[in-house]
């Protein structure tokens, strides 16, 4: 896995550092010029954080990928969702249809990312008619 990379690349990177110690002058003083003392501590630092960032950068830009691919997959995409027939929701949503002001729209979309990163996203439909049944039709609601 990419965190399991991620841990490899940390300990090849910080085990050399106990090495270049002992060849130091604090060590056994196998090498005992102070400028090449320092360019081998700033070699391993920037190769150690350096090499981890960049590692770290490339999972996120690979979840992000995956995410947007998932999302195309499956239609969410945060935009405009179709509104409803007043007719089609259940009774005493007619009065909320006419006042909502994006509130099912945010919701339909916040459930759907939710339900497609548990890889659940069969049940978008059966969730979100849950919470309409229950009250809960927008996202104010779930704030209280």
């Amino acid at each position: 896995s990419d965190y399991r990379m991620l841990s490899v690349i940390c300990i090849a990177t910080w085990f050399p550092f106990p090495f270049w110690f002992v060849v130091s002058p604090e060590g056994v003083g196998l090498v005992s010029d102070v400028t090449t003392i320092q360019l081998g501590w700033s070699v391993l630092n920037v190769t150690a954080k350096f090499g981890f960032i960049l590692h770290l950068q490339y999972i996120k830009s690979k979840y992000c990928k995956t995410l947007d691919a998932t999302r195309e997959l499956y239609g969410v995409n945060g935009g405009p969702v179709p509104a409803k027939d007043p007719e089609a929701l259940h009774d005493g949503d007619a009065e909320n249809f006419a006042s909502d002001d994006g509130g099912e729209q945010k919701m339909r979309t916040l459930i759907s990312e939710t339900m497609v990163s548990l890889n659940m996203s069969s049940h978008t439909e059966r969730f979100m008619k849950l919470m309409l049944d229950n009250g809960i039709v927008s996202t104010d609601i779930l704030e209280r």
